[in-house]
């Protein structure tokens, strides 16, 4: 294992940029003092056995040393209320919350509007899971008033809490909905709290945070799980209100002294704005906790927000949620008019420490510089961001591959660093799937010599800088788009390129991706699809917060956690997550093959070639490629290019019906192989390399209308091979063969 790196980090206010516009970066340093140079990226992987890394090193004004500062970053989402309701003579706090992490050693806010210095109020959950209301005055008088038994993980309660602040009366009604006839099904509690009148501190109302700490507004006590619909009164409600309250809350807007209500449940759940629907005391959700979640009155009779919104009045919080790290600009690059399109990077260096923080330059909005266009699957890039899979607890990957496992010092670097967020495929700290993503954070797996743990080799991003340098290596002029640009853009970006281009693993589609890219084949453009696992899950992009993805695992797919029931509908855009193959749109219609397997071995083989290699069709393809010739059995990553996950050709699933499959894997891998999770319909043994024939990738090529054409590999391991020999190999012969057929 390696050791962890030192501090020098950072990232990019944007990933795409084009000529003539600015790009902030933002970084952090241990260092009194950083060196700046802006580099183009050409290849990352510093296997000796390769080319190495290779940088071209650009004129920039920002070259130049900076000040080097650490940078705080602060977690947990919660809802802000900047204008508070006036509840100084007496208060009810209502609302029904599914706490997750009870009893974790902590304080946690429900309801507040607290502070430790100058008073308040608030409903909080105490470090032993016992539900508790705090009462403190100006002079610093407190009450608290605490529940005897301590709450249930992920149970449903009906909570309120009064104070009247004539009498010193408190109460607390905490009670599990449903309500089962158990010792702590109810736990209501009453106090008196003497000579305490509740301040009204110059602070923010908070839902799911306890306070706010100043200068710079940190969030502290935050909490984990589900709360439904707070209610403020500014009375203190009576038994029998309350009582109304818990069977019929309907009728609470109908209660006298009702002075703020936030919907959870509204129709638009991708903002981030909370109306108050009885005053103006409207909220501001920070650090994106999930919306479109069911509450405690889901009744499994609607799936949609949308056809029930009353029932979707949850939303979930979490004290690791983070939407922007928010740190200060560090430096601007005003970007040159005639920078040419590729992938870049601000090359940090500092006392022997290095950091390459990425960024994309497309051509100018409206133009192309090249026929090519490569497409750099940046939504990828950010659903493996930070992922840390590796560094869980208890859980031993050892028999998931013959490799040997090396954790990169990125990695360890960011076991040290949890504030930075992690990945689509790692859960909250709560055990809650993660369903948002972004860049505005330092990404480390984002970074040209990252090796990843599964391979020790490059992956994702690294792993496309494989192709970025053979196309260096073979003179071939091509422009750098990322997903975002394709999302806005469509298919008028698409339509000026002869051939788009895919990287090694293109998964993360929205559908107006997708619907770009069936227009630019009806319309005659050429598809490489270099990869393997593309076109694979449903994605969006945050309408107002563009740097944010959202993915719903849902239940079915090759998944690193599960959505519950009838949470399946993306709080972005509304639409119904999962994988593509599920809402009807099988890769395979697209580009001829779909994910059918994945394993990691060090013996990962080449692909042979079949009987449609033989057709005059593809005839192209395979000009100085013999017959008998195993193609990519050689690779800087597992030493072959049929590795890692792979796609298959199947007509049942939409392969058109002329797509040639002409070389194929099958039968050459081991039992590291697996087939995928939605390929079994039921039990069954044969699920290995070794006895199953759809543990296989697929080579396919097929026309499409207008002298459009798709050749596909059907492997994320096919960058791995083409740098062999000096450029000079089957799988970089083909790989141009096509390139240049498609360019012509």
């Amino acid at each position: 294992m390696s050791e962890a790196r030192r501090e020098l980090i950072g990232y990019a206010g944007k990933l795409s940029i084009q000529p003539g516009e600015p790009v902030d970066f933002m970084v952090s340093s241990e260092f009194d003092e950083y060196e700046v140079e802006i580099v183009r990226l050409i290849h990352g992987d510093n296997n000796p056995d390769g080319p190495g890394l290779k940088t071209e090193a650009i004129d920039a004004a920002v070259n130049q040393k900076y000040p080097g500062r650490r940078q705080e970053t602060h977690t947990g989402s919660y809802l802000r209320v900047d204008d508070p309701p006036d509840v100084g003579h007496g208060l009810t706090l209502q609302a029904w919350i599914w706490p997750t992490t009870p009893a974790d050693g902590r304080i946690q806010g429900v309801i507040t509007h607290w502070s430790p210095d100058q008073g308040g109020w608030g409903l909080f959950i105490d470090g032993d899971g016992h539900l508790s209301l705090k009462v403190k005055g100006v002079a610093g008088e407190e009450g608290e008033l605490r529940t005897e038994r301590p709450l249930r993980s992920r149970q449903w309660y009906f909570l309120a809490a009064t104070f009247d602040a004539e009498s010193g009366e408190a109460a607390l009604t905490c009670r599990l909905t449903p309500q089962w006839p158990m010792a702590d099904g109810i736990l209501d509690a009453t106090g008196r709290f003497e000579a305490v009148a509740p301040a009204n501190p110059a602070r923010p109302l908070l839902v799911a945070a306890g306070w706010l700490e100043e200068p710079d507004a940190t969030p502290r006590a935050c909490y984990n799980g589900k709360i439904e619909n707070p209610h403020v009164f500014d009375r203190p409600l009576t038994d029998s209100e309350i009582d109304q309250l818990a069977s019929r809350p309907a009728a609470i807007s109908s209660l006298d002294g009702l002075v703020a209500a936030w919907d959870f449940s509204a129709t638009d759940q991708g903002s981030q704005v909370v109306l108050d629907v009885v005053g103006g005391s409207d909220g501001r959700l920070i650090n994106m906790p999930v919306r479109a979640m069911h509450g405690h009155n889901w009744d499994a009779s609607a799936y949609d927000p949308a056809d029930a919104p009353h029932q979707y009045g949850a939303i979930h919080f979490h004290d690791d949620d983070l939407e922007d790290c928010r740190w200060p600009i560090a430096f601007t690059w005003q970007v040159p008019a005639d920078l040419r399109s590729g992938c870049y990077a601000a090359h940090l260096v500092a006392n022997g420490a290095e950091d390459y923080v990425p960024f994309f330059v497309r051509p100018p909005d409206g133009t192309a510089t090249a026929e090519v266009v490569f497409l750099v699957p940046t939504n990828t890039y950010l659903a493996y961001a930070n992922e840390s899979l590796i560094l869980s607890e208890g859980v031993d990957f050892s028999g998931l591959t013959n490799i040997p496992i090396v954790i990169d010092p990125y990695d360890l670097f960011l076991g040290e660093h949890p504030e930075y967020g992690a990945s689509l495929y790692d859960v909250h700290r709560d055990g809650s799937g993660i369903a948002y993503s972004h860049y505005r954070r330092p990404i480390v797996s984002m970074r040209p010599t990252h090796k990843h743990w599964v391979t020790s080799g490059p992956r994702h991003f690294p792993f496309d800088l494989y192709l970025t340098d053979w196309l260096e290596a073979k003179g071939v002029t091509f422009d750098v788009v990322i997903d975002e640009d394709l999302h806005k853009q469509g298919n008028e970006l698409l339509s000026r390129y002869k051939v788009m281009v895919t990287g090694s693993h293109p998964e993360y589609w929205t559908q107006q991706m997708l619907d770009a890219v069936v227009t630019y084949l009806q319309e005659g453009g050429r598809v490489m699809y270099l990869g393997g696992n593309g076109f694979y899950w449903v994605t969006a992009f945050d309408p107002v917060r563009e740097h944010v993805i959202e993915v719903r695992r849902g239940y079915s797919g090759t998944r690193a956690w599960e959505s519950h029931p009838g949470e399946v509908h993306l709080s972005t855009t509304g639409e119904v997550g999962g994988i593509w193959r599920h809402r009807g749109r099988p890769p395979n219609q697209l580009v001829g093959v779909g994910f059918a397997a994945q394993g990691w071995d060090l013996n990962t083989p080449g692909f042979v070639r079949l009987a449609d290699s033989n057709d005059a069709r593809a005839a192209f393809i395979f000009e100085g490629v013999g017959a008998d010739e195993v193609i990519g059995d050689f690779g800087l990553v597992m030493n072959g290019a049929a590795g890692d996950e792979l796609d298959r050709f199947e007509p049942a699933l939409g392969t058109p019906p002329h797509a040639l499959r002409i070389a194929t894997s099958e039968g050459r891998h081991s039992d590291y192989y697996l087939i995928c999770h939605e390929e079994q319909a039921v039990t069954m043994k044969e699920i290995h390399g070794t006895d199953n024939p759809r543990v296989r990738a697929d080579i396919v090529y097929f026309e499409t209308p207008n002298d459009g054409a798709v050749f596909s590999v059907g492997s994320i391991n096919w960058f791995s091979s083409l740098s062999h020999n000096d450029y000079e190999n089957n799988v970089s012969r083909m790989t141009e063969n096509v390139l240049r057929a498609f360019m012509a």
